[in-house]
């Protein structure tokens, strides 16, 4: 046996000067191995090294090559090894001095795994004894106990599966897990081929199988998707003996008309039979094939002798394979690179036939290539591993130093982090614990012509070295958004490219956790052929919604969410629910040009339009003067094939709508020479010919540019230092000021926008979507608000308005620009952002002339009543009073919601006193409400809903209200006796509930309670303010409202309820006024967090039960976010108990035999009387569905007051799940001190 050493520093054997130790070749190595091996075996003795240590002391390693199995093609086996071979080849000068490297390598492929292992353990006592491998599920699997035993850690084992998955500190993985390639697998399926139908094909007795078909299910339920169909058969007994079940299998697969199909079958016939019917079957040749690394050999080798045996050809992209390391013709990757540089070297400096064959398979074989990477990056791995000799004198130190939170760098490859044991502390600080796992990146290629493999960017998936694994990823479902690009149109073509430019820097970019939900795809198509390309797409893949320009027969396709659409031409919108504008209509446009022109007017207001929309244009631009006072001079609506600029004028202003590129030209020089002149023009055509207007307008004075007007709401794309966070975000995704346009802006806060939206949906589709913006009504995105968002009209007392309600666009703070700003962001707005509230005057009205005339002659009468009206004003003046209403949609609102506790049930068994009682509970409120300057929203039943604008008069206002409830005479003790007998039949019912009133002492009682028991609810924040025109009054719309309701509901009677946005919205000096005690976090229902309360002790030594969250709380809350009921209000849409369906049951077969006209008569009073508020429908119409829905509400409201009365006729039966409490019973001997004897004991 030959000697080798390897001279400390020397590049080379040959020159090196005799070391003072020669080390022999191991006795396991033998001299007739195949040529790979015996290669190997050279060239590692080489690494050995005979310099010291200390004191004439050396470290021995040995490195046991595991990673072969003799069920994995020979070739693989040698790819693998050449690579490992080459790095350590590369890396020679790296081994510390007095280091010595041997490899004990197996005799055979076919030399037993067990063999190999004890004769390596044998041979290296005394020694650092590490591994390499194993290859393979089988053989990972057994080594498992064996590393433990013998404390050998084992690097780059490679397995098929989970199994052996996990934290083990002897597995040292530098590759992503199985699992981890199904999860990129699936989300390629949804994200980039985004089909609607996915197949499945496993072995039902294979674990491998059974195990990701189960993993497969979990993830697409998660992201609302599901398989389409399986194919699942046993493959143990061979296709013979299960070829009639597959065929019968395989047709009733077919069946489900897969488009794609996930390949997780092991290797052998049944699997071999499937891959090739999938590339024969006529119905199955264009279905995409997406498989693990795991059989990447086995499915292309399979698949090209199923095409060359039909005589069919390769469909390039149809196999699509994840990865767990680059392809080595992936030049893009630095480590490639120098990957391919070190393998050609180390091939090249022989002339041996298998060093030249493997070269080959190098350059030729993208199989091999890439299993040579995975040894040579194992090589990489291990080297760095070996370079501190402190670690390498026992196994336990080596192996915690590998632990120790260690990342290996490869070029821009990175391998880790590993992590041993750690305490939670160090987790918190950042630190991985137990974890054994280094990849962290899944890549993703396709088969293209002759079989070579392409790499396919797109779908690589990384969750970064901050997560051991993938365990903890969570796929979501992505929006793949589609953005047409009209090739035929040149200025439509181009704003797509800059929309898409802005918002590419937001789409998903396969880091999972970091924006990897919005996607926007192209489709490329000219203007006939869009809707077709687009319905062809769409029967195929899955295309929720559609962003940018668009032409007015895409917007007519149904089933599918329009987000901020861009009409190559002028559009007026009109309600669909499923378009969703972000930016200002060209209604809301054209209301803040008018405004401006009222303010600052400039002579005569002509019209040149040129657009297929142009007399709704037209209509409601009129509208919008007249609401203004001013008059139209004239109108031109000018074909497609005419021209604007005859029909300009030579002054005052005049409105041109839809010009085009080359008119832009016309414009700068017709403004220019007419200095009388001012062109208002809408946003949609600025951003459009945007780069036209610059070129046009940039040798123009400002004086010429100060006259080209326009509104907007967008911040300026190109400020520096801009204040704004969009502007921010937008220069540090779009670095380059070339790129920055109005348009590329739009894209990019659109994009922003859904990336808010989505992290707050779970599942997508179009009309999830849409739902979520009518649900949300407002959304606040950075410095951007979007909204209000309504799809229901508005519902006023029960009464239907008309679709003024209805709502699909965003646009708030518009502004007005010259075309000066646009050109210089240092030029400020010539107007302010307001919102306008698109309140037209009735045309039918009289004029502005007739009103100043009325005005004039009751001048006189106005001044003689002057004195009377403040009088009137000050001693009559109410919670109602206009003045007091917060207004402002950027400052916080405080909202309080009160409740009488368990009225329902008062008004069922007091009714002659109840009136009496609830005026005065009215009156006190709204007292307190003059006295605080509050303002009285709404009032619902007993409910009131009240806003201020201070956060501490609100709380100072349910302060004094519970104080004066308790000193307020109500000549009456029945309501004090209605609450003692309620606790006290919640004890019996509840053993561990303790009466907080019922049991004090008599003087104790009176001191703390009072009369009704009133239940409050205070929130503060951001709400969407709007006038109604028929209350006269503001309403209050938006989770602010939800959040204050719910706030009351939970609260019991006498109870005031802050929210902690409430209670730091007060100053430090208020909240030193108040006496609060904290209750921590509360989950509400309907909320999505707990919310953090605090108790107001508005009445000192009062005492509660705990909060009732278990009490049933129907929210009625329109597209707008509002709620417009309490506790009390019954949802037709509850489910029915059986009590509530015995009630519906008796009403409809009472009312059955009446008109309907008739049973609405009857109806109404039991909805009055139970506070049972009807259907909320647009223009309710009384039919047989209406009439069920009323019935439905009613018998769910009285329902659930007698629920619990089954206890027989003889027992006292309450119904204690609603608010209101009823107690039905023969005798009334509990309860004797409550009530008389002749009084009926219905209700307590």
């Amino acid at each position: 046996m030959n000697d080798y050493r390897l001279c400390g520093g020397c590049g080379a054997v040959l020159n090196c000067r005799p070391a003072s130790r020669v080390v022999r070749a191991p006795p396991l190595v033998a001299s007739n191995l195949p040529r790979p091996f015996t290669m190997a075996v050279a060239l590692l003795a080489l690494l050995s090294v005979g310099v010291r240590v200390a004191a004439g002391a050396e470290v021995t390693v040995n490195i046991l090559y595991l990673m072969y199995n003799p069920k994995f093609p020979k070739v693989s086996v040698d790819a693998l090894s050449t690579g490992f071979e080459a790095s350590l080849a590369a890396r020679r000068g790296d081994i510390p001095n007095g280091v010595k490297v041997s490899v004990i390598r197996p005799s055979s492929h076919d030399q037993p795994i067990e063999e190999l292992f004890e004769s390596a353990v044998e041979a290296s006592k005394g020694k650092l004894l590490i591994a390499v491998g194993p290859l393979g599920n089988d053989n990972v699997l057994w080594s498992l106990e064996h590393l433990k035993n013998n404390d050998v850690v084992a690097f780059s084992p490679l397995t098929y599966s989970d199994e052996a998955r996990g934290w083990n500190r002897h597995l040292y993985f530098t590759t992503a897990e199985p699992d981890a390639e199904l999860l990129t697998l699936i989300r390629y399926f949804a994200v980039t081929l985004r089909l609607s139908r996915l197949g499945f094909m496993y072995l039902s007795d294979s674990f491998f199988g059974k195990e990701s078909h189960a993993f497969t299910l979990k993830i697409l339920s998660g992201m609302g998707y599901e398989l389409s169909g399986t194919f699942s058969l046993e493959g143990t007994g061979g296709l013979e003996v299960v070829s009639t079940a597959f065929d019968a299998e395989w047709e009733q697969f077919v069946n489900t008309r897969p488009l794609a199909v996930l390949l997780l079958g092991s290797p052998n016939l049944v699997t071999r039979e499937f891959v090739r019917r999938m590339a024969t079957d006529d119905r199955t040749t264009g279905v995409y094939v997406l498989a693990p690394s795991s059989a990447q050999v086995f499915l292309i080798n399979t698949w090209r002798d199923a095409l060359e045996e039909s005589g069919r050809e390769l469909i390039p992209g149809q196999l699509i394979i994840s990865g767990v390391n680059p392809l080595p013709n992936h030049a893009r990757f630095a480590v490639v690179k120098r990957f391919r540089e070190e393998v050609d070297e180390y091939l090249s400096s022989s002339d041996e036939e298998n060093r030249f064959a493997m070269r080959q398979e190098l350059l030729e074989d993208d199989t091999s290539g890439e299993l040579m990477l995975t040894g040579w990056i194992t090589g990489e791995v291990v080297s760095r591993a070996l370079r501190s000799t402190l670690s390498l004198t026992n196994s336990t130190a080596f192996i915690d130093s590998l632990y120790e939170q260690r990342r290996y760098l490869i070029d821009d490859l990175v391998v880790g982090d590993f992590g041993g044991d750690c305490d939670a502390f160090a987790a918190w600080q950042g630190a991985l614990c137990q974890c054994n796992q280094g990849g962290s990146v899944v890549y993703m290629k396709e088969v293209v012509d002759g079989f070579r493999l392409q790499p396919v960017v797109t779908g690589f998936l990384t969750w970064g070295a901050s997560e051991c694994s993938s365990a903890g990823v969570v796929l979501r479902a992505p929006l793949n958004g589609l953005i047409v690009q009209l090739m035929d149109n040149v200025v439509v073509y181009r704003a797509s490219l800059r929309y898409l430019n802005g918002a590419s820097a937001l789409l998903g970019n396969g880091r999972i956790g970091e924006r990897d939900r919005f996607f926007l795809h192209p489709l490329e198509a000219t203007g006939d052929e869009a809707v077709e390309q687009l319905e062809q797409m769409r029967d195929v893949k899955v295309i929720p919604a559609l962003f940018g320009v668009v032409n007015k027969e895409i917007m007519a396709t149904e089933n599918l969410a329009f987000i901020d659409p861009i009409t190559s031409n002028p559009r007026m919108n009109r309600f669909n629910r499923n378009v969703i504008y972000v930016p200002p209509t060209l209604a809301q446009e054209l209301y803040v040009l008018v405004q401006y022109i009222s303010e600052h007017p400039g002579g005569n207001v002509r019209v040149v339009i040129r657009t297929h929309d142009a007399d709704m244009i037209l209509e409601v631009l009129v509208a919008t003067l007249r609401t203004y006072g001013i008059f139209m001079q004239s109108k031109v609506i000018v074909d497609n094939e005419g021209s604007l600029k005859p029909h300009l004028p030579s002054s005052g202003d005049v409105f041109v709508i839809g010009f085009t590129a080359l008119e832009v030209y016309d414009l700068a020089e017709h403004l220019d020479a007419k200095r009388g002149l001012r062109i208002f023009a809408i946003y949609p055509d600025v951003t459009l010919m945007y780069e036209e207007l610059r070129a046009a307008f940039s040798r123009t004075p400002p004086t010429t540019t100060n006259r080209f007007v326009f509104a907007t709401n967008q911040p300026h794309w190109a400020e520096e230092n801009s204040s704004s966070l969009t502007v921010q975000a937008y220069h540090k995704a779009v670095p380059e000021p070339a790129m920055r346009t109005p348009m590329s802006l739009r894209g990019f806060s659109t994009a922003r926008l859904m990336v808010s939206v989505l992290d707050h949906m779970e599942k997508v589709d179009a009309k999830l979507l849409a739902d979520y913006f009518y649900s949300e009504s407002t959304i606040n995105v950075d410095d951007m608000r979007y909204g209000p968002f309504s799809d229901v009209d508005c519902i006023v007392n029960g009464v239907a308005l008309a679709s003024n309600c209805l709502s699909n666009y965003g646009g708030t703070n518009i502004s007005v620009w010259s075309l000066t700003r646009l050109l210089d962001p240092a030029t400020p707005p010539l107007q302010n952002g307001v919102t306008p509230t698109l309140v037209y005057v009735d045309e039918n009205k009289l004029t502005q002339g007739q009103v100043i005339a009325i005005a004039i002659g009751s001048t006189l009468v106005a001044l003689l009543l002057a004195a009377l009206a403040l009088v009137l004003y000050f001693t009559l003046r109410n919670a109602r009073d206009n003045e007091l209403a917060p207004r402002e949609p950027t400052e916080p609102v405080t909202l309080v919601f009160t409740d009488i506790e368990s009225s329902t049930a008062q008004w069922a068994g007091f009714p002659e006193l109840m009136p009496d009682a609830v005026a005065s509970h009215h009156k006190i409120i709204r007292s307190l409400m003059v006295e605080y300057n509050c303002y009285e929203v709404k009032t619902i039943g007993d409910s009131f809903m009240i806003a201020c604008r201070s956060p501490f008069a609100a709380v100072q206002l349910v302060s004094e209200l519970q104080r004066h409830f308790l000193s307020h005479k109500w000549e009456t003790e029945v309501f004090d006796r209605f609450y003692h007998a309620f606790e006290e039949q919640r004890a019996c019912d509840d053993k561990e509930y303790t009466p907080p009133t019922a049991r004090l002492a008599p003087d104790v009682y009176g001191s703390l309670w009072n009369g009704l028991r009133v239940r409050v609810g205070v929130h503060t924040g951001l709400c969407d303010i709007r006038y109604d025109e028929v209350t006269k009054g503001y309403d209050y719309y938006g989770g602010t409202t939800n959040m204050a309701a719910r706030t009351e509901s939970v609260a019991n009677g006498g109870q005031v309820l802050l929210t902690r946005a409430t209670y730091l919205a007060l100053s430090e000096d208020e909240r030193k006024e108040i006496d609060v005690v904290p209750l921590g976090l509360v989950a509400l229902r309907g909320a999505p967090q707990p919310v953090e309360l605090y108790q107001l002790n508005a009445v000192p030594g009062r005492t509660f039960a705990a909060l009732r969250l278990d009490r049933e709380y129907y929210f009625d809350e329109g597209g707008d976010g509002t709620t417009i009921t309490t506790s009390d209000h019954s949802s037709s849409l509850a489910d029915l108990s059986e009590s509530a369906q015995m009630i519906a049951s008796s009403l409809e077969a009472l009312l059955s035999t009446f008109k309907v006209p008739q049973r609405e008569k009857l109806l109404r009073p039991y909805c009055e009387r139970w506070r049972v508020p009807l259907p909320n429908q647009a223009n309710p119409v009384w039919d047989d569905v209406y009439c069920g829905d009323v019935i439905r509400r009613i018998a769910a409201k009285v329902g659930r007051v007698v629920d619990h009365s089954a206890n027989g006729n003889n027992e006292l039966t309450t119904s204690t799940h609603s608010t209101s409490v009823i107690y039905i019973s023969n005798r009334c001997s509990q309860l004797d001190e409550c009530f008389s004897a002749d009084q009926p004991f219905v209700s307590v």
